[in-house]
């Protein structure tokens, strides 16, 4: 007889990463959705605002770099705020601590992640603000 699976009882946590570095993206997708999130990537604020808008549910959590040519993160936080305010937002940088802390002191974000990405610390903030998808499913078995 085989197991059962909790494949049922996974929560679907979606990831909107935006940021122009495709080698930093694609990284954190590839580490994300081994480990059970379901993550999509754009290159250009101005796109993944327009998808935003078109569904505003598109995201549970939207990764964001802020150094970017035509939009800066600063700039994209606002407008994803005035199209859903829950929104949880991370920024993705590589700029020093200081100045991350900075950014987030002068817009809405509720957390940052270090790049390259820093996998322990990026699901510890990640889980902290969304969740685990497996965690349904551990809730399931109990």
């Amino acid at each position: 007889m085989s197991e059962p699976t909790n494949e049922g009882a996974q929560r679907d946590i979606r990831i909107l990463i935006i940021d122009d570095d495709s080698v930093n993206s694609t990284l954190a997708k590839g580490v994300l959705q081994r480990h059970g999130y379901t993550v999509e990537i754009s290159s250009n604020p101005m796109c993944a605002l327009e998808k935003f808008a078109r569904d505003t549910n598109c995201a549970d959590l939207v990764l964001l770099d802020y150094f970017m040519p035509t939009l800066d993160g600063g700039q994209t936080v606002q407008h994803l705020r005035k199209l859903r305010p829950d929104i949880k937002v991370v920024l993705f940088s590589g700029a020093e601590e200081m100045h991350l802390r900075q950014i987030m002191r002068q817009h809405p974000i509720d957390a940052f992640i270090h790049k390259p990405l820093r996998i322990n610390e990026a699901l510890a903030v990640i889980r902290k603000l969304v969740g685990d998808p497996s965690s349904a499913a551990l809730t399931a078995q109990v």
